[in-house]
């Protein structure tokens, strides 16, 4: 697993041996130091570059951990590197005093890489005493990374992994959007999918996305109502009604406009509701702009539907006879016609 070339160290007057590596990228592994569970050599540096598939983390733990113990680890040490990060700087025997030991610890990283170091300085000897200090043995294992845990994001990380619903499996994850939004082309972000939302029942209720809620930037929202002909369509605002606007321009940011049948009623924003609106029409498109910014809670309309007002009916002549006439009469209401007496109805 290792390969050792001699070389010089010019600060002093020995020989040491340097030797670093790559681990195969296996889901599990273990780590000795050179000769365990023999005594390591003096003057060794050893370095090993643990990497696991991506979509995992890497754990490392010692099993069995003894080397020369030193105020701040300066003599014999292992050094853990991980996600550019210091994981530490260890040495010392288990329940020893100085040094400083990692126990039982578990040094987890974010990212799928692991670096670890080993350094042994020239001797290991107490007051003229050879103490063989024998090393230690790591075991490492690839862990499934939640990419979903916003804790696990790597700092160089800019973006949110998934804009919405964020989906962990085994070794990855996937992303998905609310109901009403459809997922882009870089899989992470959603976008509202308004752009022909078509409304066909007498009544109902239409908003903007995620009322009451502040509404998506970037949106260019067409609701359409489509009823039979004969009916007139009308518009109740609801509160609240908030768009973005500007105090000396019209609706320059976000707009909310109402068509019917091709006439525009109205370009609308701010925090004042339109109320209610008779449109007059059968035929209804209410589309919605924003822009990238702002903070405004948007609008929610209840609309309902009439039939249209008929004119009055009147005899045509002294001879014609209106029964049962009524004050109002409406699309598809009826009326009946008679003559007077020696008179026929004439189509």
């Amino acid at each position: 697993m290792e390969m050792h070339t001699p070389f010089l160290l010019w600060a002093t007057l020995f020989t040491g041996v340097i030797s670093s590596g790559p681990v195969p990228r296996k889901l599990f592994g273990e780590i000795r130091s050179p000769n365990y569970p023999k005594p390591y050599p003096n003057n060794n540096i050893s370095s090993w570059d643990i990497i696991v598939p991506k979509g995992y983390v890497v754990k490392l733990t010692f099993r069995y951990f003894d080397l020369e113990p030193s105020e701040t680890c300066f003599y014999d040490y292992v050094k853990i590197r991980a996600d550019k990060k210091s994981l530490g700087r260890y040495c010392g025997q288990l329940g020893s005093t100085t040094g400083n030991h990692p126990g039982r610890k578990e040094f987890v990283s974010k990212g799928n890489r692991m670096h670890l170091s080993f350094h042994s300085d020239f001797s290991n000897e107490d007051n003229g005493m050879v103490i063989p200090y024998r090393g230690f043995l790591a075991y490492y294992k690839a862990v499934d990374l939640d990419e979903c845990d916003p804790d696990n994001a790597a700092e160089d990380d800019e973006e949110l992994r998934c804009q919405q619903i964020c989906h962990n499996y085994v070794g990855g994850y996937f992303c998905s959007c609310r109901p009403g939004y459809q997922l882009q082309s870089d899989y992470r972000s959603c976008k509202v999918e308004c752009s022909s939302e078509l409304f066909t029942e007498a009544s109902g209720y239409l908003s903007s996305p995620e009322y009451p809620h502040p509404y998506p930037e970037d949106l260019q929202c067409n609701y359409s109502i489509r009823l039979e002909r004969g009916l007139s369509i009308i518009l109740k605002f609801l509160e609240p009604f908030e768009i973005d606007d500007h105090q000396q321009v019209h609706c320059p940011y976000d707009q909310l406009k109402i068509q019917a049948q091709g006439r525009e009623i109205g370009e609308f924003c701010g925090k004042k509701s339109p109320g209610s609106i008779e449109t007059k029409s059968n035929e209804v498109d209410i589309l919605f702009f924003t822009d990238e910014s702002g903070y405004s809670r948007g609008w929610k309309i209840h609309y309902t539907s009439e039939r249209i007002r008929c004119p009055q009916p009147v005899p045509r002549d002294q001879f014609t006879i209106i029964r049962d006439l009524q004050p109002v009469y409406r699309y598809q209401d009826y009326f009946i016609v008679s003559c007077q007496t020696g008179y026929n109805l004439v189509e």
